[in-house]
């Protein structure tokens, strides 16, 4: 008996009653950690469908252009059943409500198929909190899924829509949150488990982390959907973006028969720039450019990245086309001005092409195309110019894409045709050699080289066509007599595009052609590009041994200090001199001042386009070196060309066999 009394007391000692409070009190504590892990996870749940809520209906509320029609009680487009579709795949979303500002049920999408039911806001959730929804707040709460069109657990979030600060309706979206429940759930066992290690550090930690991961994972979805319509360089909308905005544009101004117009705009010079500075400065200037045009247009406006160096802005609700010529004139000016990328001021203007909808097309495809085509009108009127698209324009542009297509097959079929034009000395009118140039193919449609040349040089085409055309020039000028020249005229692009050098290296290699053989003619034009470069590029091309000559001088960019800078071999009198050369004056005079320019210099000097005896007189008179044109030879083919060639080389050998008897 005593001893059941000693272990009573000893039950019910201090230390004992110690211990079972401590233990209740872990206990308590622990269920307290439960409880509120618990609450923490349910209302994390909630601010994380409120959010991803208000984020989808604020991208949709932009992207349905018939929002305020649906409002009025009519029913939506197609496009806006299926930006629903593609949303409700994106975000969870399983079920949209669009209520009007009254708080009656006007519209619904669901996934599932629930019944449309006539209700209220405040026969569902009371007056007080239907007036506070219809005053702007927003309103969440999550809920077990109690009907076979409800998942396990899903949220509902009814987000105000806001136009000038009224209310105009509320957008109501259901999300299904079972998959972050269960998540959730699984972060609070966790904490149950860890909390006999540590219940105040442990408990915590993990239902954060869950958090945190689930914060990331909506984050990631949130940008993986904005750059599916969005340029991730710059920011503005992409092609795809644009596309989808512009439909349903156009699709709301077939019903209110309003206008749209798109002005394609396209950055000047940014390929030289590109190439000139480097990717990296390319790309900041894209940037610098697009926020510079976002800053220059209306809220209501939309302003995409089309690709590359083109931009399109699509202007919405203005009478056209004096709105779009209005902003037209405003980005001129505005994007025209300097761009400071790194300490370094780039000036780049813009040339701007305009199509409206529905006077020049009723569809997307069909008003971009003549966007377009009013853009290479522009860039054909010169830079920093604006051109609306009128009828014919597309024709035009037809042909020149066309022009571009044949010239590719030309180029992988390697059907181009050289002519060669001789060269001949005024002291003793021997051949000197010749000049190759590039001629349409044979049996093709006849193509002037005025009409294909330039082109060739706006696509690009013209530095792999050029490539051919050295590679063959020299191959042919190889097996002629060691004393005639070939000269073969370079494009600006070639100089700005490619390796200029390589290729002439290249060429002379392949072809084993003594490289002060070779002539390469350049113009004036070349000095509109960044001049060190240009020079650094014929520095080392005359370091090969190769001649330079100095095309058309006097008619484009004439600078003696180029001359000075640079020490060419040749200048080349152009033909509008030599062809008034008898009825003016002053032609004579400015070739008589080239030819003593040149003889100071020690430059040889050539008269191109001479085409009668009176010229070519008048010149050999005025002390120029050498002669081309149509009264000494028009351009030959090869076979005609070669001929000559051998008939002087026979006429060499025959007077040194006269002088050696």
């Amino acid at each position: 008996m005593y001893g059941s009394k000693d272990r009573l007391a000893a039950l019910f000692s201090t230390d004992a009653w110690s211990v079972a409070i401590l233990a209740s009190s872990l206990i308590l504590l622990g269920f307290g950690v439960v409880k509120a892990c618990s609450i923490v996870a349910d209302k994390a749940l909630q601010v994380d469908a409120e959010s991803t809520s208000l984020a989808v209906v604020t991208s949709l509320a932009h992207s349905l252009n018939d929002l305020p029609a649906i409002l009025a009680g009519r029913h939506p487009s197609d496009q806006t059943w299926k930006i629903l579709k593609l949303a409700s795949e994106a975000n969870n979303a399983y079920r949209y409500k669009i209520w009007d500002r009254n708080g009656n049920l006007v519209f619904q999408f669901d996934r599932g198929g629930a019944p449309f039911l006539p209700m209220t806001i405040a026969g569902r959730h009371g007056k007080k909190t239907a007036d506070s929804i219809l005053a702007g707040s927003t309103f969440s709460e999550a809920k077990t899924g109690r009907t076979s069109h409800d998942p396990a657990y899903f949220a509902e979030s009814y987000i105000p829509i806001v136009e000038n600060g009224a209310v105009i309706g509320v957008f109501e979206a259901y999300l299904d949150m079972t998959d972050d429940k269960a998540i959730f759930s699984r972060a609070v066992l966790v904490v149950e488990i860890v909390f006999s290690i540590a219940v105040l550090v442990a408990g915590g930690i993990p239902g954060w982390l869950v958090f945190r991961k689930m914060q990331d994972i909506r984050r990631a979805r949130a940008e993986a959907l904005f750059l599916a319509d969005h340029d991730s360089l710059t920011g503005v909308a992409n092609r795809h973006g644009l596309e989808e905005t512009a439909l349903g544009a156009l699709e709301l101004s077939r019903r209110n028969k309003s206008v749209v117009a798109v002005l394609l705009i396209d950055l000047n010079h940014f390929k030289e720039i590109n190439d000139s500075f480097g990717h990296a400065t390319g790309d900041r200037l894209l940037k610098a450019f697009a926020n510079r045009l976002k800053s220059s247009v209306r809220a209501d406006d939309v302003v995409a990245r089309f690709g590359g160096d083109e931009f399109v802005v699509l202007q919405l609700g203005l009478a056209q086309p004096r709105g779009a010529k209005v902003l037209a004139d405003r980005l001129i000016r505005i994007l025209s001005a300097p761009y400071d990328i790194g300490g370094t001021s780039l000036n780049c203007g813009v040339t701007i092409g305009i199509a409206v909808a529905p006077t020049d097309a009723d569809n997307w495809d069909q008003l971009l195309s003549r966007a377009d085509a009013a853009l290479y009108k522009a860039k054909d009127g010169g830079r920093n110019s604006v051109c609306f698209f009128t009828s014919g324009m597309d024709a035009i542009f037809k042909q020149r894409t066309n022009l571009e297509v044949e010239l590719r097959r030309a180029l992988e079929s390697k059907s181009f045709n050289l002519a060669y034009q001789p060269l001949f000395s005024f002291h003793d009118e021997s051949l000197t050699g010749f000049e190759c140039l590039l001629r349409w193919p044979q049996n093709w449609l006849f193509r002037s080289p005025a009409d294909f040349i330039p082109v060739a040089e706006e696509s690009g085409l013209i530095v792999p066509i050029g490539e051919w055309i050295l590679i063959t020039a020299c191959r042919t000028a190889a097996a002629w007599d060691n004393h005639l020249k070939i000269a073969v005229n370079i494009s600006p692009v070639q100089f700005r595009q490619g390796d200029l050098v390589g290729i002439v290296e290249r060429a002379l290699a392949i072809s084993g052609l003594v490289p002060n053989r070779l002539e390469l003619e350049v113009t004036e034009s070349l000095w509109l590009q960044d001049s060190d470069t240009v020079l650094d590029q014929l520095s080392r091309l005359r370091s090969l041994g190769v001649s330079i000559a100095l095309d058309d001088f006097g008619t484009g960019y004439s600078s003696l200090a180029y001359l000075w800078r640079f020490p060419f071999d040749k200048v080349k009198i152009d033909r509008s001199f030599v062809a008034a050369i008898q009825s003016d004056p002053k032609a004579l005079a400015i070739v008589q001042t080239i030819v003593a320019m040149a003889k100071a210099l020690n430059l040889t000097v050539t008269a191109e386009g001479v085409e009668t005896e009176e010229q070519a007189r008048a010149l050999r008179e005025a002390g120029c070196d050498q002669v081309q044109g149509f009264f000494y030879g028009r351009p030959l083919s090869l076979a005609v060309a070669e001929e000559i060639v051998e008939i002087q080389s026979q006429l060499r050998r025959s007077l040194r066999l006269a002088r050696n008897t």
